[in-house]
């Protein structure tokens, strides 16, 4: 799925006045990961079929290693649910996955605090495109901006990092391999989960 009405990460950077910050922020925190989960997704990784496709790349691989980080924290991963925040801003559509608390009333979501974007045909500018477009849409649906919100763009194999606070966009600089070393990948996003979580509010 797509989210907003930009094609390009520079044409929501100047809609929206976004300034770049270069640099390496994620904090890494050690996870254990069950063996047969671990091995699931490590021969996901390696199988062709994985990868024949947009919804085969998210089912077999991203929505998986989303999961068991999501269920260590306690916290909702939402697939393909509308996120619709301003018509006129093209600030609307279906991110491919958010992570946020659920509400009371069971069936939506509160504080979204994580965005995740699959690069389509392993277009990282697009991607970004996408994912900071969520990122801009959530702090509005959250009604701050004052606390940090993450993203998170991959195609499974890699993945890239960013934050938003206000109208800085912070962008990590490594980009990390699920095939080179999944058990580091898991830690950073177990990183970056116990971050996020630290922005929501009780």
């Amino acid at each position: 799925m797509t989210y907003g009405t930009f094609k390009t990460y520079e044409e929501v950077a100047i809609r929206f006045r976004i300034k770049l910050i270069e640099t390496s922020f994620i904090q890494e925190s050690s996870i254990e990961v069950p063996a047969g989960l671990f091995e699931f997704i490590n021969d996901n990784l390696r199988l062709k079929r994985s990868y024949i496709s947009e919804n085969a790349i998210c089912e077999n691989i991203i929505s998986p290693i989303l999961n068991i980080i999501s269920k260590h924290h306690n916290i909702s991963l939402w697939s393909h649910v509308r996120l619709d925040v301003s018509e006129k801003d093209g600030l609307v559509g279906i991110p491919d996955f958010l992570i946020a608390p659920v509400s009371d009333i069971g069936t939506t979501f509160t504080q979204p605090i994580i965005c995740v974007a699959e690069a389509k045909k392993e277009n990282f500018n697009e991607g970004w495109a996408q994912a900071l477009s969520e990122m801009i849409a959530i702090q509005r649906f959250n009604e701050t901006v004052d606390k940090d919100i993450y993203g998170i763009v991959t195609t499974g194999l890699f993945w890239q990092f960013g934050k938003l606070n206000q109208t800085n966009f912070t962008q990590e600089v490594v980009a990390y391999s699920a095939v080179e070393n999944l058990q580091r990948l898991f830690d950073v996003l177990n990183g970056l989960f116990l971050e996020a979580k630290k922005t929501i509010i009780e």
